[in-house]
């Protein structure tokens, strides 16, 4: 059997690059019922080729290029380009940058029912949809193929998105391209999109209304921070994350992909061109950093990514890091998120409508201890939460 069905579920990523590489059309991608979508292939219908298998990234690991990586702290310079960025806005510039040379970036969007998923992008106006942090799994749909188009045209593409899409959009390709640029991010993991899709309807019943706008990060709300927005026609609502019960099983872990749980890209040995991340405790390192808006951190991993920096250098300011100081602020570039033991079960039930109604973050005796500990936090002088902490030992 040379097809994809050797692929162990907990190690397929669901990047499609098996699915659209199929010269006989074998290959489905079936939703289970946690809402995670796998290959499944028809036998009838495989001449097994082993195409699919070639065009695993799971299966097949990408070289890395003889480049000396480096790191970065990034904040643009344009304060209105920030504001709407999840943190320095390191990725927005960049993309930018390709469209004002006549190029098509890729990356996740929602659609007008907040379902997420990759577009292609040709102007400013098609970018402002993939700004913002979203913090669910996007569907790539045909976006390596149509991607595959645009480069063979001689047009210059951005491909962004987590490291496993971009490794299967590599293989998907099978070659490198001159015009082609890869920008991966810091990823922590992805819950399924039937999980994100129960709760918008779910928050639409609490809030009497349908949710038409959802922001993880929005900097109206808590400056550079995890602080949730909602909309419906009638009302906006801020989310504090930890008590919230679809942002805090993120937070924790509960909700992803088991293959997350695995990440061969949860360290410093990058798929992309640039990897970026927000850098979290930048002040600890350069006291001199203005972190209020957000700062990115970047990671150059090889000579187009250093062609990209190159091409926006007069419009973000930088300071070089050592890559230990990014790797100590981002867990995901020292190891995959650590599966709970609550992941077995998290996902069942899913289909009953009180599904999120049983989580402890809906219930007011934990929102109002998680404010307690949060107002005692913030308001401890910090050589007591450290003590606490190393009493703790965390």
């Amino acid at each position: 059997m040379n097809n994809v069905s050797v692929v162990n579920y907990k190690d397929c990523f669901s990047c499609r690059s098996c699915f659209l590489s199929c010269p006989k059309n074998a290959i489905e991608m079936i939703e289970n019922e946690e809402g995670f979508f796998y290959p499944k292939v028809s036998e009838d219908k495989c001449i097994d080729c082993g195409i699919c298998v070639k065009k695993c990234p799971s299966l097949n690991k990408d070289e890395r290029e003889n480049f000396e990586q480096f790191g970065l702290a990034v904040i643009a310079k344009d304060k209105n380009v920030l504001l709407k960025s999840s943190s320095g806005a390191a990725s927005s510039i960049i993309a930018n940058k390709i469209v004002t040379d006549g190029g098509v970036v890729f990356g996740a969007a929602y659609d007008e029912n907040l379902f997420v998923q990759h577009i292609d992008c040709k102007n400013f106006a098609e970018l402002e949809k993939i700004k913002g942090s979203k913090y669910v799994e996007s569907f790539t749909g045909d976006t390596f193929k149509e991607a595959k188009e645009y480069l063979e045209n001689g047009q210059k593409v951005l491909y962004t998105g987590s490291p496993c899409q971009i490794a299967g959009l590599k293989k998907y390709l099978g070659k490198d391209y001159e015009n082609l640029f890869t920008l991966d991010l810091i990823c922590h993991g992805v819950p399924s999109r039937k999980l994100f899709l129960k709760y918008l309807e779910w928050l639409g019943q609490k809030n009497k209304g349908k949710i038409i706008y959802y922001g993880f990060r929005d900097k109206d709300v808590g400056g550079w921070s995890c602080g949730g927005k909602v909309k419906t026609k009638t009302k906006t609502k801020t989310l504090e994350a930890y008590c919230d019960p679809y942002y805090s099983a993120f937070l924790k872990t509960k909700s992803f992909r088991e293959s997350c749980y695995a990440c061969p890209y949860a360290n410093t040995e990058r798929i992309g061109d640039i990897t970026i991340g927000d850098f979290w405790g930048v002040k600890k390192y350069y006291s001199e950093i203005n972190e209020k808006n957000g700062v990115s951190c970047i990671l150059v991993n090889t000579k187009k990514g250093q062609q990209l920096l190159d091409s926006v250098i007069e419009t973000i300011d930088t300071i070089p890091c050592k890559i230990e100081e990014i790797q100590k602020e981002n867990w995901n570039l020292n190891q995959p998120s650590i599966r709970p033991e609550i992941r077995d079960s998290f996902y069942s039930g899913i289909d009953e409508d009180s599904y999120f109604s049983d989580f402890a973050e809906t219930k007011i005796i934990f929102r109002l201890k998680w404010k307690i500990k949060h107002f005692v936090f913030v308001h401890s002088p910090r050589w007591l939460i450290n003590f606490i902490k190393k009493i703790l030992g965390r």
